[in-house]
């Protein structure tokens, strides 16, 4: 599933191009990665405010400042409340948060630091300021998520895609996928996670306000779109989508079964220039069917290679290396099941829908 991240990996490409007898491949040679402390040393937080999470997709707004949306966060209030995100370094030099219930009240071991489903962290253009975006605080003064599903039910929740700037009406709006979730609370008894639906998030890309929800229609199975947004000069919005095929017979197994499945990569794409009522209907999409851009998205065709599989969350950016521009993934490898996810890998290809036959290693977690 997700990867809790305390570090960013910044990297060299060079360029080595080479023509496949097909399609060309753009590969490209790759460094090892290393962590970048700076960001390591910014994103160190004991609060008020953030104090940690996953999922972290960032985005760079139109005034210059930056955003970084977080899924499952820790938000250290302001006054303090018992069992927030705050954090405290140990006699050992540890950081730590205290929980808000101990033995032998809650169990034999502690429990339950409030988290909130999502964020959302500004980063000034200086570099100097961070400033957390949460939910209003509920009756007992906590924090709540900042996106939030239409359901009351307090086990619905969302997890957060790609952002993306676009033009809505001759002003700028940023897109955000988001993934709606029924899953467990740490107060149930048991452990579920059970897919909903998903939806677009429009928001003002200077103020990050909220300026409407709107559900995905005409969706007809569990494939997660949005993982990952590239949006062309022509106003074309190329979404790339996973879903879980298929068990992974070498997998050390997991108690949670979907993360032993292959993790395949799918693309689709839709005229973001008629705004998001219309990017919402799937009916609108076309998918990759490994020759063309089908309106048949049944027909789409995995990215990947058959035996390859992604994470649930990845990168694809379109960059210039060498002067060519080339469309390069960053992931985990998820093919050797979800006990073993460790080691990044860089997939290249020339084209949004690749294929991406080939991969790099470049850091183990």
């Amino acid at each position: 599933m997700k990867q809790f991240s305390t570090y960013v990996i910044v990297l060299a490409l060079t360029t080595v191009l080479s023509t496949h007898s097909v399609l060309p491949q753009c590969e490209i040679t790759v460094g090892k990665g290393q962590p970048a402390t700076e960001w390591n040393d910014q994103f160190t937080q004991n609060g008020p405010g953030w104090t940690g999470g996953d999922t972290t997709v960032s985005i760079e707004l139109p005034n210059g400042n930056s955003a970084f949306f977080f899924s499952d966060s820790y938000i250290a209030e302001d006054p303090a409340k018992p069992g927030d995100g705050a954090v405290y370094t140990n006699e050992n030099g540890l950081r730590m948060r205290k929980p808000n219930c101990i033995p032998p009240i809650c169990g034999p071991a502690p429990e339950v630091i409030h988290y909130v489903y999502n964020s959302v962290v500004v980063r000034s253009k200086d570099g100097k300021t961070l400033r957390t975006l949460t939910g209003e605080k509920d009756k007992n003064g906590y924090s709540t998520a900042y996106f939030k599903p239409k359901s009351s039910d307090p086990n619905h929740m969302y997890w957060l895609g790609d952002p993306i700037v676009v033009d809505v009406d001759g002003k700028k709006k940023i897109w955000m996928f988001l993934n709606e979730w029924d899953v467990a609370r740490p107060f149930d008894k048991s452990f579920w996670i059970r897919y909903r639906a998903q939806a677009i998030a429009q928001m003002d890309a200077e103020t990050l306000e909220i300026e409407k929800i709107v559900d995905l229609k005409n969706k007809t199975d569990e494939a997660v779109w949005g993982i990952s947004l590239w949006l062309n000069d022509r106003g074309e919005l190329f979404i790339y989508g996973m879903r879980n095929e298929g068990d992974i017979k070498t997998a050390k197994k997991s108690t949670l079964a979907m993360a032993d499945k292959y993790k395949k990569l799918y693309i689709a794409k839709v005229d973001a220039t008629k705004g998001p009522e219309h990017a919402v209907d799937l009916k609108n999409w076309t998918a990759w069917d490994g020759k063309t851009f089908s309106k048949n998205l049944n027909s789409r065709k995995s990215i990947i290679p058959e035996k390859d599989s992604i994470s649930d969350e990845l990168t694809v950016r379109r960059l210039n290396i060498g002067g060519k521009p080339t469309f390069v993934i960053v992931t985990f490898d998820t093919s050797v099941g979800y006990a073993d996810w460790k080691d990044l890998y860089m997939h290249s290809a020339c084209e949004p829908q690749g294929p991406f036959t080939t991969k790099h290693h470049f850091y183990t977690t």
